[in-house]
C-alpha cells in the first residue's frame, strides 16, 4: 500500500511538471498574433472616447484616425471581419470590464443580415483561442462549450496542436491594420461591379432570436453606463435596404440614434469607391468617414 501511494505521489509530481512545461506554449500563443486588439482590451489598454464595432464593413469602411483627428475624441476601431452582433456584445462587455467606459459606441450594421445565421457572420472564437492563457477568455470558452472544464486547472486541457508552432502567424494583406485598428483597402475600385437597384423584402422568419436579444443587451448596457449608442448604416453598391431599415428601427430604443449614409450622394453609385459590393476602398472609406464625423459633430 505504501509503495502504491509513493507511485501515486510520484505520478502527480511528474504530471504537474509536464503540465507546467506545456504552459509555456499557452503563454506564448498571444505573442504570435498580429491582431492584438482583444489583448489590449483585457490588459486595460483600450481607454478610448469612441469605439467602433462591426464586421468587415466597420473594419474597411471606417477610418478611426480620421474621426479622432477631426472630432478630438480618441477613437479605435474594434470591428472584426466576419463577426456578428453576439461578438460585438462580448467586445463591449470586455471593454467595460477592463477599461474606462467610452463616451460613444458606433455599431456598423450588416444591412439585411444583422440577425441572420449566415456563414460569413459568426462569433469569432478564433480570436479568443490565442488568449486562453487569460482566465477571463478561458472561462468564456468553457461557457460556450469550446473548452473543457479541466482547462481551469491544467494547461494540458487548454493546449491545441497549433500552439506548438512558435512562429508568428502570417498576416494577409486584407488584415493589415492602421494605428487605430481600421483595415483600409487601398486597391482601385472594381470596374466590373454593377449597381443593384432591386427591392428585396426583409424576411423576419430567418432571424435568430438570440441575436435580437444581443442587440437589446447592447442597448441596455449603453443605457446603464450612460454611453451614447449610434447605429451606422454604411453604403453597399446597391440601393438602400429600406425593408431592413424598417425592421431594424422597430427594435431601437428612443435614446439611441441611427446614422444612414447619404443615399443621394452619387459617389456611392460609382464603382471606383468600392472594393466589392459590400466594402469601400480607401477613397470611399474617407468619404463615408467624413459623414460619420459630421454626424458626431452635429450633436
Amino acid at each position: 500500500m505504501k509503495r502504491f501511494l509513493i507511485h501515486i505521489i510520484l505520478f502527480a509530481i511528474l504530471f504537474f511538471i509536464v503540465d507546467r512545461a506545456f504552459c509555456f506554449f499557452i503563454q506564448n500563443a498571444p505573442k504570435k498574433e498580429y491582431d492584438k486588439r482583444l489583448q489590449y482590451i483585457i490588459d486595460g489598454e483600450m481607454n478610448k472616447d469612441i469605439i467602433i464595432l462591426g464586421s468587415s464593413r466597420g473594419a474597411n469602411n471606417v477610418v478611426a484616425k480620421q474621426i479622432e483627428d477631426s472630432t478630438g475624441f480618441s477613437t479605435y476601431n474594434l470591428s472584426y471581419r466576419g463577426s456578428d452582433v453576439s461578438f460585438h456584445k462580448f467586445l463591449l462587455e470586455s471593454v467595460l470590464k477592463f477599461n474606462k467606459q467610452p463616451k460613444k459606441v458606433m455599431l456598423v450594421l450588416d444591412s439585411g443580415y444583422e440577425f441572420n445565421d449566415v456563414p460569413t457572420l459568426n462569433f469569432r472564437f478564433d480570436r479568443l483561442y490565442p488568449l486562453k492563457n487569460y482566465s477571463y477568455i478561458n472561462n468564456k470558452l468553457i461557457e460556450d462549450k469550446k473548452q473543457n472544464r479541466l482547462s481551469k486547472m491544467f494547461c494540458l486541457a487548454r493546449i491545441k496542436q497549433k500552439d506548438f508552432n512558435l512562429k508568428a502567424n502570417k498576416v494577409l494583406p486584407i488584415n493589415v491594420m492602421t494605428s487605430h485598428g481600421s483595415k483600409i483597402n487601398s486597391q482601385k475600385g472594381d470596374a466590373t461591379l454593377v449597381y443593384g437597384n432591386g427591392y428585396k423584402p426583409y424576411e423576419i422568419d430567418k432571424e435568430n432570436l438570440s441575436k435580437i436579444n444581443d442587440l437589446e443587451a447592447i442597448q441596455n448596457i449603453c443605457k446603464e453606463n450612460e454611453i451614447e449608442l449610434i447605429f451606422v448604416f454604411p453604403p453597399n453598391f446597391k440601393s438602400f435596404d429600406g425593408s431592413f431599415y424598417e425592421r431594424f428601427s422597430s427594435l431601437i430604443k428612443k435614446e439611441n440614434r441611427i446614422m444612414i449614409y447619404d443615399t443621394m450622394d452619387v459617389r456611392y453609385t460609382d464603382s471606383k469607391y468600392f472594393r466589392d459590393e459590400s466594402h469601400l476602398n480607401k477613397k470611399g472609406a474617407e468619404i463615408f468617414t467624413n459623414e460619420m464625423i459630421q454626424f458626431i459633430n452635429s450633436k
